[in-house]
């Protein structure tokens, strides 16, 4: 297929790879960023512009790979008749871009991307499709992509987008918080290493409830009291801390 994409960023970069490798045409990439478009644009073999008036207008579809606030100014600015655009975005709905064509859709992947990552495995794609003709096109992309595609309405994919926030994003945060209480007290974050790698591997073997240890799962108040004591100079730590515990305390209670 012939794809334009619109957006330079991570997401753009990530599906762009994708696309040249499984024998699409990327023919232009579009970003107000000149640079971000040209670095993009010559990894794809593909003609930039930052000028939305200036957008080839065969291609067979038009791919927005850009942030939800400027979906929102595509959606004013962009007119594409009939041809086929498609969003990218966990969080916003399909009617987001309904103004700038009569043929939408969805394909949001399910991934943590950056674009220095080339090499990831099977990235689930959540489509979406306003009529049965962008249905057939979205599905042909998303299956020379990925074999992993699951259908779903705006609804349902902002669900699976609030989880993805609790295991991805909330997850890699607590793991730099806790980076940065060694490095302020001065112990060596380098040996938490096999610890966190351990955490995520079991996950191949068991589901996450069967593996939770901590004294919080314990309940054990005393050593929870302790490292609630020594956080006194980490207020937003001191404030997650016990927040957590309570809540994997309230999941495992009734357990067993």
């Amino acid at each position: 297929m012939d794809i334009v994409i619109i957006g330079a960023g991570n997401v753009a970069h990530c599906f762009g790879h994708f696309m040249k490798l499984h024998g699409h045409q990327v023919s232009q990439v579009i970003s107000r960023n000149p640079d971000h478009a040209r670095e993009l644009a010559n990894l794809l073999g593909a003609g930039h512009t930052t000028d939305l008036l200036d957008i080839h207008m065969e291609a067979d579809i038009y791919l927005l790979a850009v942030g939800d606030t400027v979906l929102e100014e595509l959606n004013d600015q962009l007119r594409l008749g009939r041809r086929i655009v498609i969003h990218t975005a966990g969080a916003v709905p399909m009617s987001a871009i309904s103004r700038i064509s009569s043929n939408i859709g969805v394909m949001y992947p399910l991934q943590s991307i950056r674009k220095e990552v080339k090499n990831y495995p099977a990235i689930p794609l959540l489509l979406e499709a306003g009529n049965d003709e962008v249905q057939r096109r979205l599905y042909a992309l998303a299956q020379s992509i990925s074999s992993v595609i699951s259908w779903m309405s705006s609804a349902e994919r902002l669900q699976m987008h609030l989880a993805a926030v609790f295991c991805n994003n909330f997850t890699n945060h607590l793991i730099a918080l806790s980076k940065f209480y060694c490095e302020q007290e001065g112990r060596d974050f380098n040996l938490l290493e096999p610890l966190i790698r351990e955490t995520f591997q079991r996950l191949d073997k068991f589901p996450p409830e069967a593996v939770q240890t901590g004294p919080a799962v314990r309940h054990d108040e005393k050593t929870m009291s302790l490292h609630t004591s020594i956080l006194d100079k980490y207020p937003s730590m001191q404030q997650i801390y016990p927040l957590l515990s309570e809540s994997i305390y309230q999941f495992h209670k009734n357990e067993g």
